[in-house]
C-alpha cells in the first residue's frame, strides 16, 4: 500500500512525509546551493567535449549527459533510424553509442569506456 505525503497512517497517527533534497540539506545544516557547489554538473561542457571528440554523427536526434556519482557521467547519442519509406509511421529515435565517463571537478574527461573515436573510425 503506498500513502501520499501529509496523509495519516492508521493506527499511529504521524503523518508520512518524503524526504526532499531541501529537508535533508537542512537537516546537515547547509543550504541546497551549498550541496550543489560541492557536486558541480558539467553537463554542457560534457557533450561539448564529447562532439568534438567523436564528430557528429550523421542522423544524430540528441546528446543526453546523465550525472551518476563521483565525477561519473553516462553519455547517450541518440540517432534518428534511416528512412524507410514502407512504413508510414517512421520509428523512434534509439540510443547510438554510449559512453561512461570520468570527469575531472573542472569537468575535463580523463576516462571513457569504451574509449571516444571519430564516428566511422575503428576503436
Amino acid at each position: 500500500m503506498s500513502r501520499m505525503v501529509g496523509e495519516v497512517c492508521p493506527g499511529d497517527g504521524d503523518v508520512f512525509t518524503f524526504q526532499t533534497p531541501e529537508r535533508l540539506a537542512s537537516v546537515k545544516g547547509a543550504t541546497t546551493a551549498a550541496v550543489e557547489q560541492l557536486e558541480p554538473n558539467h553537463t554542457a561542457k560534457i557533450k561539448s567535449q564529447v562532439l568534438t571528440k567523436i564528430g557528429r554523427p550523421p542522423r544524430l536526434d540528441h546528446v543526453e549527459v546523465s550525472k551518476h556519482h563521483y565525477g561519473k557521467y553516462r553519455v547517450n547519442i541518440w540517432e534518428q533510424p534511416e528512412p524507410n519509406k514502407d512504413f508510414i509511421v517512421p520509428p523512434a529515435p534509439r540510443i547510438g553509442p554510449s559512453y561512461y565517463l570520468t570527469v575531472s571537478d573542472t569537468g575535463e574527461i580523463v576516462h571513457s569506456n569504451p574509449p571516444l573515436a571519430k564516428v566511422g573510425s575503428p576503436v
